[in-house]
């Protein structure tokens, strides 16, 4: 091979290794250098967007603490869930609120319609796409359920469910409503499509029911005395002693003795026993009627209690309402008076009853018509 010849290879060498070094190093370096260009202009936007809210720190977060105060306020208006035994006890209390019979109805299972909270799973830079379950950690379930009513009823009575629906403590709508008119008896009968919705979430406890009525009870709804049961949460603090704490710690006290006891009446009701102005009573030896209503206003809650045109209006500052009905036994059969509490709670807030030393064949207490969540403990 002549001097030519190997100069000729020497520079198709050459050429050969800058080929190599232009395709498996500079190349991939440049191509590098690129993906960090993206980066860097990626990150940096982001940090341009960080350091802007950075600025305004304390606005976002008094914003945010007013957006989820608000969102707090809606989830109020709509339960935990929508379980059978709850609907059961709202239908009834439906019946024993007015005239008006729930002949037949129908409870198909909730469904879900909406989803609140997380519903991208695209991760930060930086970061792994979240899991189905940390996706769904945080995230509100909202549910529906519509439920089918035949019923029957007076006039009044069906304008009067239609007002308990709409003033019910959780949203609902009747999204159909069907009337004729039985001449012959003035009744009036049809049906109703009830739609009622419910929120899950985290820190979203669900209801569940406590009857309140003793086993062997022919009827469901209602115990022996004539009280019925309610929805409640699922647990309270009243639970482990059966309600004793309301004893010594109670927004409302009753008074229930023979009409010819010592005391000045036979019935009292009152919020503060060292206030007389309080105090509201009747010294008929009858069952009279104590209304008592539990409801919000301004922001506060309030409870009004009432025997007749004498009532007292008072302002709950607890986290729940508890009564405390301190009950006698009968002295003889001329002994008659007792009371008859109708109670109406449109608050959030759970209404507990305590009734001690009732008389046990006679009670002088009875738990009539009552909306709300409202417990009784005895």
């Amino acid at each position: 091979m002549n001097d030519t010849s190997k100069k000729a290879l020497i520079v198709l060498a050459g050429i050969a290794v800058l080929v190599i070094v232009y395709m498996y190093v500079f190349r991939g370096a440049q191509e590098d250098i690129e993906k960090l260009d993206t980066e860097i202009t990626t990150l940096q936007t982001r940090l341009d967007d960080l350091t802007a809210k950075e600025q305004q720190k304390d606005q976002l977060i008094a914003e945010t603490a007013e957006f989820n105060a608000e969102f707090q306020k809606v989830l109020e208006n709509y339960p935990a869930d929508l379980n059978q035994e709850t609907a059961v006890e709202f239908l009834k209390g439906v019946e024993e609120a007015n005239e008006f019979i729930n002949k037949t109805f129908s409870m198909p299972r909730e469904s879900e319609f909406y989803k609140l909270g997380k519903t991208s799973n695209t991760g930060a830079i930086g970061q792994d796409a979240l899991s189905g379950e940390e996706l769904n950690k945080d995230a509100y379930t909202c549910t529906t359920t519509a439920y089918g009513i035949n019923y029957s009823g007076s006039y009044e009575g069906i304008k009067s469910v239609l007002q308990y629906v709409a003033d019910y403590r959780y949203r609902m709508n009747i999204s159909q409503l069907n009337i004729t008119h039985e001449e012959t008896t003035d009744k009036y009968m049809g049906s109703i499509t009830l739609n009622a919705y419910a929120i899950a979430g985290p820190d979203r406890t669900p209801e569940s029911v406590d009857p309140g009525v003793p086993a062997g009870t022919d009827n469901l709804f209602f115990a022996g005395d004539g009280s019925t049961g309610s929805g409640s949460s699922a647990s309270s603090k009243y639970d482990a002693d059966k309600g004793a704490g309301i004893v010594t710690s109670n927004n409302l006290l009753v008074i229930l003795n023979s009409a010819n006891s010592d005391l000045s009446s036979g019935i009292i009701a009152s919020s503060n026993a060292d206030k007389e102005e309080t105090y509201v009573s009747s010294n008929e030896n009858s069952v009279v009627g104590l209304s008592i209503d539990v409801y919000a206003e301004d922001g506060k809650n309030f409870m009004k209690y009432s025997i007749g045109s004498n009532s007292y209006t008072t302002e709950i500052l607890s986290e729940d309402v508890a009564i405390y009905v301190k009950s006698s036994a009968r002295v003889d059969a001329n002994d008659t008076n007792g009371v008859e509490v109708s109670i109406n709670n449109t608050s959030t807030l759970s209404v507990f009853f305590k009734v001690v030393d009732d008389d046990a064949t006679s009670p002088r207490f009875k738990l009539g018509t009552r909306s709300g969540s409202v417990k009784v403990y005895k």
